[in-house]
């Protein structure tokens, strides 16, 4: 078959009215010989989706043609374009999800979901569009595994998850947090690996899902890869029955299917075509680049992301493309219904009235990444997916699993933060274009050559242990290690059983790091045990000298700062936020110390304030400063000296300065403005676990809420 002719069909389809009898037979005779052809199947399954696309312009008197090469493409779910009949009705029902309602796998699907069903563990690559998450919902509906893991590298997708199996908790307790405690009945655990980690005495799991799983692999120089490792390992520890999932992976470590009765299962099969074109601006300048990018939005209909290289550039540039929106008249056809939305006013009475996102919000653009407070980027991706926002610049936070409505994909940055994007990278951003049974076709622009092709090897360090850092090796069982000569290992079973198991606690944290300290504390304990042996509330040299002995040996190489320079402006944002409580009292804070110059970039300010509080407060501080505080303890109780303790501290670093037993609520993407209006209305004594039952018991609606924070509450109750 001439892959040119099957070019040609593709733009046929594209600019034809309609399609006449003899025309659609003839293109169905092509498509028949492609899908019987195992070399060209791909090219097949690809043009039945197209027509798919342009279905009403089809001779009526050749569906049932079409009908039949869909069932031959294995595309089960697009049947019901047509009504199946005969033998095709009898396989069509074979697809059908046996617990999902109205749910039918496509041919590839089916046989992953045979495997997992026979409690078969399985490991599959396959594209963004093959509908590999859907199988987790399948685990999940089933209820046939008590004790249920699903791990997942971002909150956003984390967030996504949690609200689509709601549906679930009549059977599951939903345990999002480490301060949820699990039923004496079903527990669907939704973490991240940090959490797994973290879960004390979690109960014996049956079963367990790690999504996009090649973040496993130290070459994709993730800091977070030992911690997935080790979390992976410890839930083999409980169980052979897993799902891993992801993109575009080439193979695993020679042995691993062996050894855990695992198949690793590697599919091209897509259900969304994709046009790419190039947009020709590689000489073009920065602005030049911006305005071909702009001028290319106000054409596109449908839902687009824009891919951006880190935060700051997306923001920019959803800030000039707001400024070209408004030059341009470039109005939504929705704007006065935007005028009203819900977050638009919770900015403005709790970030910052001139903040750049709120107006934007108005002209149906908006920003995602990962320095926004965890309930905006969840309200964005909803606003998004309900056609509010029809321009969304994002950066990889956004591209890593989560589900949109996007259409268009816009590649305009080639980094992924510092670095330069590679082939998988690129092919996990253009995947997300299309969806199944919404968009057909999904189109990818790209401003810059697509990377040099290149197949992914996603290595399991605690598994292979060639590239197995310190801080994973040492959770190891000895049992377990498989070259006990190493360097690396004959230093850590060189340690003190003492030392060994404190560093051991401090799970996912530099083992030479702690070490440093231990060594430092102890060489020079009478100038540190004043200024670390406190507990609640530190003095700012107090506070100072722990984040200075962590910031110097704590923190990995290449680790992203988050936005602070140095260890002491560390300590005095954390005094400012520590004393504001708020996200808003933080900025006006910030915002303050720089009103002396002349001009002050406020949306900069704001951002930076919300970078910091992510990044440092709600994440990696509280683990430092808890790293810490168990080292101190250990030197100082060994001199018989009474050590300090930072868990009030940390904890309310972590919690945004909201009651522990509320915190939950953040995880289900509350507003802390919102819980601390109702914290005096529910009796702080009252469990985690009943937390949801007594918030059904107050009236909202009086208890001061704005619009916006009172629907977030409606998402939960």
């Amino acid at each position: 078959m001439n892959i040119n002719e099957v070019e040609r069909i593709k733009k046929e389809l594209v600019t034809a009215e309609n399609i006449d009898f003899n025309r659609s037979f003839e293109i169905s005779n092509i498509c028949s010989k492609l899908l019987r052809n195992p070399d060209t199947e791909k090219e097949g399954r690809e043009l039945v989706i197209r027509i798919l696309d342009v279905w009403d312009k089809l001779d009526q008197m050749t569906y049932n043609i079409w009908t039949d090469l869909i069932e031959m493409a294995g595309l089960y779910p697009y049947l019901i374009k047509n009504e199946p009949r005969g033998s095709a009705l009898l396989r069509h029902e074979f697809h059908r999800s046996k617990y999902l309602k109205g749910i039918f796998f496509h041919e590839e699907q089916m046989k992953i979901c045979l495997k997992l069903n026979a409690s078969k563990s399985v490991i599959v690559s396959a594209p963004t569009s093959f509908g590999k998450s859907l199988l987790i919902e399948e685990i999940v509906a089933s209820k046939r595994y008590k004790n249920v893991v699903i791990i997942q590298p971002t909150l956003a997708l984390l967030d996504e998850t949690r609200k689509k199996f709601r549906k679930y908790q009549d059977h599951y307790r939903i345990i999002v947090s480490t301060s949820q405690r699990p039923s004496n009945g079903a527990n669907l655990f939704l973490l991240t690996a940090e959490r797994v980690v973290e879960y004390q005495n979690l109960p014996k799991i049956d079963f367990f899902v790690i999504d996009e799983f090649y973040k496993l692999s130290m070459a994709r120089d993730d800091e977070r890869a030992a911690t997935l490792n080790y979390a992976f390992y410890k839930l083999l520890k409980m169980t052979g029955n897993f799902y891993l999932l992801g993109p575009n992976i080439a193979d695993i470590p020679t042995g691993f299917e062996e050894c855990y009765d695992a198949k690793f299962l590697k599919s091209n099969f897509s259900t969304v075509a994709v046009d790419i074109q190039s947009i020709g601006v590689t000489s073009y300048s920065r602005e030049e680049k911006e305005n071909a990018l702009f001028a290319l939005l106000k054409d596109l209909e449908d839902p687009t992301i824009i891919y951006c290289s880190a935060p700051t550039s997306a923001f920019n540039l959803m800030k000039n493309f707001l400024r070209y929106c408004r030059k341009n008249d470039v109005i939504p056809r929705n704007f006065e219904e935007l005028k009203e939305l819900d977050l638009v006013q919770w900015i403005g009475e709790y970030v910052h009235p001139k903040w750049k996102l709120r107006e934007a919000l108005v002209y149906s653009i908006a920003v995602h990444h990962g320095g926004l407070p965890r309930h905006i980027g969840s309200s964005i991706i909803d606003y998004f997916n309900q056609r509010k926002i029809k321009y969304l610049f994002c950066t990889a936070t956004l591209i890593e699993g989560v589900n949109t409505t996007a259409k268009n994909v816009i590649l305009f940055h080639k980094k992924k933060g510092p670095k330069q994007i590679d082939y998988f990278d690129f092919l996990n951003i253009v995947g997300r274009s299309g969806r199944m049974k919404e968009h057909f076709i999904g189109r990818v622009f790209k401003f810059y050559e697509e990377p040099i092709s290149t197949e992914l090897s996603v290595d399991i360090p605690f598994f292979t242990q060639t590239n197995a850092k310190s801080e994973l090796l040492v959770q190891i069982e000895p049992v377990d290690i498989k070259v006990k000569t190493s360097e690396l290992y004959k230093k850590i079973e060189a340690l003190e059983p003492d030392v060994r198991e404190l560093v051991k606690r401090n799970k996912g944290i530099p083992v030479e790091g702690q070490l440093e300290v231990i060594r430092l504390i102890t060489e020079n304990i009478n100038f540190y045990y004043p200024l670390l042996s406190w507990t609640q509330w530190p003095r700012y040299q107090q506070l100072e000298a722990v984040i200075q002995l962590a910031w110097d040996n704590l923190l990995k190489k290449r680790e992203s700062k988050g936005g602070v320079r140095s260890p002491n402006q560390l300590t005095f944002y954390s005094f400012k936020y520590l004393n504001s409580h708020s996200i808003k009292g933080f900025i006006e804070l910030l915002l303050n110390s720089q009103r002396q110059q002349q001009q002050i970039d406020e949306d900069k300010i704001i951002n930076d304030a919300m970078q910091i509080i992510r990044h440092w407060f709600e994440y990696k501080l509280p683990k430092l400063l808890k790293t810490i505080s168990e080292i101190q303890s250990f030197v100082f109780s060994k001199h018989g000296l009474i050590p300090g303790n930072y868990t009030y501290i940390a904890t309310k670093l972590e919690n945004s300065c909201i009651p522990s037993n509320l915190a939950i609520l953040l995880e289900y993407g509350i507003p802390a403005t919102a819980i601390r209006k109702v914290q005096n209305l529910i009796d702080p004594e009252t469990p985690t676990d009943e937390l949801i039952d007594a918030l059904k018991k107050i009236d909202l609606e009086d208890a001061g809420l704005i619009e916006y924070e009172l629907n977030k509450f409606k998402t939960i109750l």
